[in-house]
């Protein structure tokens, strides 16, 4: 049976009980169970769901890093890494994931099912962010090497 969110349509990612209770507020412990599913839609205000409850970023404590508009944005929840910290790495020299891993701590915390809001491993969604931005800064390097500014960024680039 496929469990998609109620309100955009998209099919969620089955979480464990303690994915959930390590980010949703503590009021609503009572209503966790072990059928809650993760919206992956950076748009959607849901974060989990099951067939009768749900739970927006409001009433999750955790920035959820795609569903975030604001700063600082979470790449890495186990070794708590932004992506202003992502980019902070590549100003300083950064040209690779392995460089701005070594320089940030960024990956292999090994805390990602209770950390991460997912349940899931971040390094999927922080190499494509890194990669993007490093584009961006090879590009720029060649136009008029300047550094990388959060500005420069769309809010799409951690699509999952």
């Amino acid at each position: 049976m496929k469990y998609v969110c109620p309100i955009c349509g998209t099919e969620g990612w089955k979480v464990k009980k303690i994915t959930v209770g390590s980010h949703v507020n503590p009021e609503y412990w009572h209503l966790i169970s072990d059928d809650f599913h993760f919206c992956p839609t950076p748009e959607c205000h849901v974060v989990y769901f099951n067939g009768t409850v749900t739970f927006t970023v409001k009433e999750v404590k955790t920035k959820v890093f795609f569903k975030e508009k604001g700063s600082p944005k979470p790449l890495c929840y186990c070794k708590q890494v932004t992506e202003e910290d992502v980019i902070e790495a590549i100003n300083r020299g950064a040209r690779s994931v392995e460089q701005v891993e070594e320089m940030t701590g960024i990956g292999n915390g090994g805390h990602c099912l209770i950390t991460n809001p997912s349940g899931r491993c971040c390094r999927q969604f922080y190499v494509e962010f890194i990669n993007r931005i490093l584009e961006s800064v090879t590009v720029g390097e060649r136009d008029d090497n300047r550094e990388v500014q959060m500005a420069d960024l769309t809010k799409d680039c951690c699509k999952v």
